[in-house]
């Protein structure tokens, strides 16, 4: 992909997603995500996690925030 006026700075990215409606977004990324749902036969879904740093309270007894991840290889895909 050429991007002969450089990469695309946060104010665009908030410029463009002002712009989607919500319900149109939603209806198409579903679509999106229907059509590569399927698992591969011999796939391989790699899981991570993490948790970050800091995001724990224990004056107010909050834990700290966990976060996984799924990767499908074939289907070049990561939820999470």
């Amino acid at each position: 992909m050429e991007l002969p006026d450089g990469i695309p700075s946060h104010d665009i990215f908030g410029r463009v997603f002002s712009l989607l409606q919500p319900e149109a977004f939603e209806a198409c990324f579903r679509h999106w995500v229907e059509a590569i749902r399927e698992v591969t036969p011999g796939d391989v879904i790699a899981i991570d996690g993490k948790t970050l740093r800091r995001s724990h309270d224990r004056g107010k007894g909050l834990a700290a925030l966990h976060l996984v991840s799924a990767w499908a290889t074939a289907n070049r895909a990561v939820l999470g």
